[in-house]
């Protein structure tokens, strides 16, 4: 790689590393905020409003400070082209991302979480890497190359060692979270798609949005939505809303700008073994033999993609430049 591509891919590398980290956090967060009171669609409403309005309030400082006579600088060696304009279109195409997408895959989840335990609920969520890679070959004929699929597959196996118990678990239970993985991995796909040349900031504010409208209506017609009884609560929502989802989705999304939607949800499997971690620290889980051995192997493979594993378009452009 040339050294612009290089550093491209080691930002995208690295904003995929604190998605995952940050995503890790909201199994935590929710089991604590259901704890405290909340049910799955008060704690779903709230997340989402929340995210939302702080993440509108990021996007019109940042209007307001790019529109400020006092901004004097030039443009960064190195850095981002300047995104496009966002038009009305382009508003209502990632709210429907958001609506149709997003939010429909979230909700799945919670539920299939109710059906299974966490664990399997997870490895089923990690199948979803393989089906990025199957959808972009099939759609958009992309191939990979073999240290991406050693890669993804010591990542996956990793998942399995980490999760699976020598258990039964109901079979509509199982293809939920099977349409989960496929569900997610589309999502991704698509927002590879749609979200190039955009503000990551942007983009997340409406997909909140949307997901805000679906979840807050669900709770006031179940009459489910109640405000904060606490400050424990209040914090907790804050958590789950920042920490949780606007952070982790934002560099998600500058991960797929920078590396893509395959090499992304490579280093998102990452994400199990840290939730491992912090379940251990917070909840005292046992760290079993079997457990460190998952997380070691996911660490493998995302260390092996980083090093070695840049992308073939990546590539390209460098013999091209």
């Amino acid at each position: 790689m040339t050294r612009n591509a290089s550093t491209r891919f080691q930002s995208g590398f690295i904003a995929s590393i604190v998605s995952a980290i940050a995503f890790s956090t909201l199994g935590i967060f929710a089991k604590l905020l259901y704890a405290s009171g909340f049910s799955v669609a008060n704690a779903l409403a709230w997340r989402f409003m929340v995210a939302a309005v702080a993440l509108w309030v990021v996007v019109g400082l940042r209007a307001r400070f790019r529109r400020s006579p006092a901004k004097s600088w030039g443009p960064v060696p190195g850095a981002e082209p300047a995104h496009i304009t966002p038009s009305r279109r382009d508003f209502l195409k990632i709210f429907l991302l958001g609506l149709l997408g997003f939010s429909p895959q979230a909700g799945l989840y919670f539920l299939t979480v109710k059906i299974l335990d966490p664990g399997i609920t997870s490895l089923l969520l990690y199948l979803y890497p393989s089906f990025v890679f199957l959808i972009g070959f099939l759609a958009r004929r992309h191939r990979s190359n073999r240290i991406q699929l050693f890669a993804l597959a010591l990542s996956l196996v990793g998942c399995v060692i980490t999760f699976w118990t020598a258990r039964s678990y109901p079979p509509a239970g199982i293809m939920l979270g099977v349409v989960v993985a496929i569900t997610y991995a589309a999502y991704l796909v698509v927002s590879d798609i749609m979200l190039r040349e955009r503000d990551s900031i942007w983009a997340t504010a409406v997909i909140m949005t949307a997901a805000s409208l679906v979840y807050l209506s669900i709770a006031l017609a179940g009459g489910t939505f109640t405000p904060f009884i606490s400050a424990l609560q209040a914090i907790l929502v804050v958590c789950i809303a920042i920490i949780s989802t606007c952070l982790p989705i934002v560099t998600l999304f500058l991960a797929m700008q920078r590396i893509g939607a395959r090499d992304t949800s490579i280093v998102s499997t990452v994400e199990p073994a840290f939730t491992n971690a912090f379940s251990a620290l917070i909840f005292g889980e046992l760290m079993t033999g079997q457990r460190v051995l998952g997380g070691a192997l996911i660490l493998a493979g995302v260390v092996m993609l980083n090093l070695w594993g840049g992308s073939a378009a990546q590539r390209k452009a460098d013999a091209a430049s």
